[in-house]
C-alpha cells in the first residue's frame, strides 16, 4: 500500500509539473491585462507602457494597460486582488500600495500576503515645485515661510501613502509645520492647479514638471533624487538643503499578480520583463521620465516588498502618519 501511494504521489507530481510546464510554453495565448491604479497619462503610467509595450512585442500578444483610478490606488488594487489567478491580469504596484494599508482603514489588501510578486521594473524621483509668485527659492525657504502662516498654505496629493503625499506629512511632523493636504486623482489634475497659484506645493514626477520649470510658469525647490537632476542642476536634493531625514519621496513600480498565480507564468512574465529593461530603447524611455530600470527576480521583488513592509510600519507608526 505504501509503494502504492508513492508510486501515486511521484505520477500526480510529475503530472502537475508537466502541465504547468506546458502552460508556461504556451503563455500567453490571448491578451494580457495589466491595471494602472492611477490616472491614465501620469508618471506610472508612462512608465508601465515602456516596459509593456516592448514586452508584447516580443509576445506577439496585446498587453492591456488599464487606467483605474481612484481611492487612492485601493479600487485598481482591489480589482486585481479578486481577479482569477490565471496569469492574464496584473497590477502595478507602488509605494502607495504597500504604505495604504498601514494608513488608510479602507485599504484590505497586503501586497505581501494577497498578491504574488514578478517583478520591479523602474525608480524615479521627485521634484518639489511652487507657484512663482510664492516668495521662496529653496525647501528652508519655504518651511519658514509655512511656519509663519500655519494653516494657509496648501499642498497636492494623489493619494494617501503617495510619493507626494508621504514626504510632505513626514516634513510637516519633523518640522510642526501645518498645510492642508488637497487630495486629487492624477498628477495632471493636480498640477493645473499648481499652475493656477490654487496650490503652494507639489511633488510631482519630472517628466511632468520640468517642461513647466523651464518654461518659467513653475518653481523648483528641490529634487527627492540622491544626486541634482541634469536637466534642472540649480535645484537642490531634499538632503542638501537640510531635509536628508525626509521619507518617501521617491518612487518604484513592479508587477505584481494575484495571489495563487502559477509560478511558471510568474517567471515567464518576469524574464520577459529582464528582457525588456535591457532594450536600448526602453532605457531611453525611461531616461527621458526621469526614471532609471531596475530588473531582478521575483524573490528579489519578494524581499523588496516585505523589506519595504516592515520598514514603513515602523516609520509611519513613529510619524504617526494618518489620513486627514
Amino acid at each position: 500500500m505504501k509503494k502504492f501511494l508513492r508510486s501515486l504521489i511521484i505520477t500526480s507530481l510529475g503530472l502537475f509539473l508537466g502541465t504547468a510546464h506546458l502552460h508556461a510554453q504556451t503563455y500567453p495565448n490571448k491578451p494580457v491585462r495589466v491595471v494602472v491604479p492611477f490616472p491614465a497619462g501620469g508618471i506610472v503610467d508612462i512608465l508601465t507602457r515602456a516596459v509593456t509595450e516592448k514586452v508584447a512585442s516580443n509576445w506577439g500578444v496585446p498587453i492591456i494597460v488599464e487606467a483605474k483610478p481612484g481611492a487612492g490606488a485601493l479600487i485598481g488594487t482591489e480589482a486585481v486582488a479578486n481577479a482569477p489567478a490565471d496569469g492574464y491580469t496584473f497590477l502595478v504596484a507602488t509605494i502607495t500600495t504597500a504604505v495604504g494599508p498601514l494608513i488608510n482603514p479602507q485599504f484590505k489588501y497586503d501586497l505581501r500576503k494577497d498578491f504574488a510578486a514578478v517583478a520591479m521594473f523602474a525608480t524615479a524621483p521627485n521634484i518639489a515645485v511652487v507657484p512663482p509668485s510664492l516668495p521662496v527659492s529653496n525647501m528652508s525657504e519655504l518651511v519658514e515661510l509655512a511656519k509663519k502662516n500655519p494653516g494657509k498654505f496648501n499642498y497636492a496629493h494623489t493619494g494617501v501613502g503617495s510619493t507626494n503625499h508621504l514626504p510632505v506629512e513626514f516634513l510637516k511632523f519633523s518640522r510642526q509645520l501645518y498645510i492642508v493636504p488637497i487630495t486629487y486623482r492624477g498628477q495632471p489634475q493636480a498640477i493645473t492647479d499648481v499652475l493656477a497659484g490654487q496650490i503652494q506645493l507639489f511633488m510631482g514626477a519630472p517628466a511632468l514638471l520640468v517642461p513647466h520649470v523651464k518654461a518659467g510658469k513653475l518653481k523648483a525647490i528641490a529634487v527627492t533624487s540622491s544626486r541634482r537632476l541634469e536637466d534642472t542642476p540649480q535645484v537642490q536634493t531634499l538632503t542638501e538643503s537640510g531635509f536628508g531625514d525626509v521619507q518617501g519621496g521617491s518612487g518604484w513600480f513592479g508587477i505584481v499578480a494575484p495571489a495563487g498565480t502559477p509560478p511558471a507564468i510568474l517567471k515567464r512574465f518576469n524574464e520577459e520583463i529582464n528582457a525588456a529593461l535591457k532594450a536600448p530603447e526602453v532605457i531611453e524611455r525611461l531616461r527621458k521620465a526621469y526614471a532609471f530600470p531596475e530588473g531582478g527576480t521575483a524573490e528579489d521583488f519578494t524581499k523588496f516588498l516585505n523589506d519595504e513592509g516592515a520598514r514603513w510600519t515602523k516609520l509611519v507608526k513613529e510619524a504617526n502618519l494618518k489620513i486627514e
